[in-house]
């Protein structure tokens, strides 16, 4: 009886495992048709992995029989990551991108990220005379572009002192002549600085290697400016720079880094000392350019501020950092008068010193040191000197005062012209670079 039972036992126990593999096996088959991995032969096919959305990391199926529209939107990831390959190199100027994002699924742009609007943010022109600092305060961050002249340095440190700002996060060097960099070094020496952000063009003056020395000593992280690169500065503020994209070694103005600084509804643009030759090549990118405030190129030359970089910023407010009387007549009744009849209000640090504009990211406030400037030019000549070329005692040739040759005279060197024929009456032939008419 044992025997038997244990032969039955062990019958059933036979039957039961093979009936139990033939259902394992047709399970597996079944389950094979339905995900596609065997064929109608029975034949284990090569794993296709699903497409991933290279953005969120969700898995998208996309079935043969999709449309053109799905197709490619599919294949817009793969668009991403070969616009991502211009910036190699360069995350560490984009801290909102995850660093273990893989080249197959790139993070997000800043510009298709989420920014939480609160708080405020100041933006203040200070007047350095001759020359450009501005002052970008968020909820979080403080952001200083330039600050004028050598002798403007001490001036500018008070400044920040007088608003209790005892740390800069970033200080961008637009580009390296004085009347922006100079003041630079006193501010290093002065405020605790966490980053420099430069165009790295190469240059010989004193100031701008005692500059370069200083940010090395005092062991500042040194970053390359370059367009493409955005940062969070906190509160919902986001900065873009938009210029250069390869600096121009032979023009120091067209190498001026041009940021945008946008604040929900708000927007603002720093040109820098960028002229027309940079202008174009900004118009020529993909990048949204318009802004409610635009800090006008080169402190209002002639040279900037073209028609149609007027017309893709669209301001509202236009700002202009010059020095009282300046030697260069800065700004110029061109640019003024294309202000003007643009419909834009104007507001300038030689008449109105030192400007303030705060927003909450509907709404301006404008503050000014003075009352604000008359756009009308009518009585430009009492505001803008008559004179229109320069030139140097030392030599024979005569220029236009924004020239990189007239800005190496020494002021005790320059004569000034009202006209070309006033110039050649005194013997004097135009500059073969900037080529006076």
């Amino acid at each position: 009886m044992i025997n038997r039972r244990k032969s039955h036992i062990n019958v059933k126990s036979k039957i039961v495992s093979r009936i139990g593999f033939s259902l394992f096996i047709i399970l597996m088959i079944l389950a094979g048709t339905l995900c596609g991995c065997i064929d109608n032969q029975g034949l284990v096919k090569d794993a296709i992995p699903t497409q991933t959305d290279s953005t969120n990391g969700e898995l998208i199926h996309i079935a043969s029989g999709k449309s053109n529209e799905a197709r490619l939107q599919s294949e817009e990831p793969k668009a991403s990551e070969e616009n991502s390959s211009t910036n190699e190199g360069e995350e560490d100027l984009v801290p909102c991108e995850s660093e273990t994002a893989t080249s197959t699924s790139p993070a997000p742009t800043l510009e298709e990220s989420e920014l939480t609007l609160y708080g405020e943010v100041l933006v203040h022109f200070i007047d350095v005379g001759q020359g450009d600092s501005i002052l970008i305060q968020t909820p979080e961050q403080n952001i200083l572009i330039d600050a004028g002249e050598r002798t403007a340095g001490e001036s500018v440190v008070e400044y920040l002192r007088n608003l209790n700002v005892t740390y800069l996060n970033i200080v961008i060097s637009t580009h390296p002549h004085s009347d922006h960099i100079g003041g630079l070094i006193n501010v290093i020496n002065n405020i605790t600085t966490g980053e420099v952000i430069d165009p790295a063009v190469p240059h010989t003056t004193q100031t701008y290697e005692d500059y370069l020395v200083l940010i090395d000593q005092k062991n500042i992280k040194f970053t390359e400016g370059k367009a493409g690169m955005s940062r969070d500065l906190g509160g919902g503020a986001l900065m873009q720079i938009i210029h250069p994209s390869s600096p121009s070694v032979s023009d120091l103005n067209n190498a001026s880094i041009v940021v945008r600084l946008t604040f929900g509804d708000i927007s603002f643009v720093f040109s820098g000392d960028a002229e027309n030759e940079a202008e174009n090549e900004i118009l020529l990118r993909d990048y949204d350019l318009s802004a409610t405030v635009l800090k006008v190129g080169h402190h209002g030359s002639r040279t900037s501020t073209s028609d149609s970089y007027l017309s893709a910023v669209s301001p509202k407010v236009a700002v202009i950092s010059c020095g009282k009387d300046n030697t260069y007549g800065h700004p110029h009744e061109e640019t003024l008068k294309l202000l003007k009849d643009s419909g834009i209000d104007v507001y300038r640090t030689d008449t109105n010193g030192t400007i303030v504009i705060k927003t909450d990211g509907q709404s301006l406030d404008i503050d000014t040191q003075y009352v604000p400037v008359d756009n009308e030019t009518d009585d430009q000549e009492e505001i803008v000197p008559d004179v229109k070329y320069v030139g140097s005692i030392k030599s024979d040739k005569y220029h236009y005062p924004t020239c990189t040759y007239a800005k190496r005279i020494l002021e005790e060197n320059q004569i000034w012209f009202e006209s070309i024929e006033e110039a050649e009456a005194a013997g004097y032939k135009p500059c073969g670079v900037c080529k006076p008419k």
